[in-house]
């Protein structure tokens, strides 16, 4: 399954991705946003299986549950599911709006192959080979419009498709707080912790100083790729090591694949 991204990220995955560019270096941090990018993907992924779209709205658990690192959201279902099965664009009726629903939790299931786009434009494109199968599903969430009460699914007249809607109330966790009074977990609407959340390229899941994570300021002309930087990874104490973050480079070589 192919995933096409937009540029707007939310939630969770969006803390992950939030790039910080300020007036210094900031020619050399655009030349690195394409490979910092593919490191911070792993910054949350460890929490993640059945990771799928990104989009207007926020990739979530295929499996496994909801996001629970310190600074993610808390997912709380408002709602029984609704479970519709159609063939190509349709709109599918979500029910009564709950009082406390504040978004629309989707799995989109593709039966055969097509493109298939979400109301934010987000889509996700199946092949023969994924219809059916565990790698033709997608779980998705979108943040629920005043007085909305359904979802369009745009696809091509000879798609066929599988949707569970679900009404949910979400809420922004707090980050945790070690001793030495720092904070960590994954970025949020509410800023940046000391400590994110990482994958080590040895598949522990720790903590990487937030400084440590952007390049520093060029110190001349420089082309190409951002060098390869190794990052140490912590438990939440931010003291006892457990591994290494790699940042820049090759993007295909030292680091550790999305879970």
């Amino acid at each position: 399954m192919t995933i096409r991204m937009d540029d707007h990220f939310a939630g969770a995955l969006r803390a992950a991705l939030i790039e910080h560019v300020t007036e210094q270096g900031a020619e050399h941090r655009a030349r690195s946003t394409a490979r910092r990018r593919q490191a911070r993907l792993r910054v949350v992924v460890g929490a993640v299986t059945g990771l799928a779209v990104l989009g207007g709205g926020v990739a979530v658990a295929a499996a496994g549950g909801w996001f629970s690192l310190p600074g993610s959201d808390v997912v709380t279902t408002s709602a029984p599911a609704v479970t519709v099965t159609r063939s190509g664009t349709a709109t599918v009726e979500l029910g009564a709006i709950p009082s406390d629903a504040t978004d629309v939790t989707l799995q989109l299931s593709c039966l055969t192959a097509g493109t298939f786009t979400f109301s934010d434009g987000a889509s996700m494109i199946c092949s023969a080979s994924d219809a059916g199968t565990r790698q033709g599903v997608t779980t998705y969430r979108l943040p629920l419009a005043p007085g909305q009460h359904s979802i369009t699914i745009t696809s091509s007249p000879a798609t066929r498709w599988t949707l569970i809607a679900t009404f949910a109330h979400v809420e922004v966790s707090e980050w945790g707080r070690n001793a030495d009074g720092l904070t960590y977990g994954v970025q949020n609407a509410h800023g940046t912790p000391d400590l994110i959340a990482v994958t080590a390229t040895n598949g522990r899941e720790g903590y990487a100083f937030d400084r440590d994570l952007d390049p520093p300021p060029p110190t001349g002309l420089q082309t190409g790729p951002e060098p390869a930087r190794t990052i140490p990874v912590f438990t939440s104490d931010g003291h006892t090591r457990i591994g290494v973050f790699v940042i820049g480079g090759d993007p295909h070589e030292g680091t550790t694949p999305i879970r």
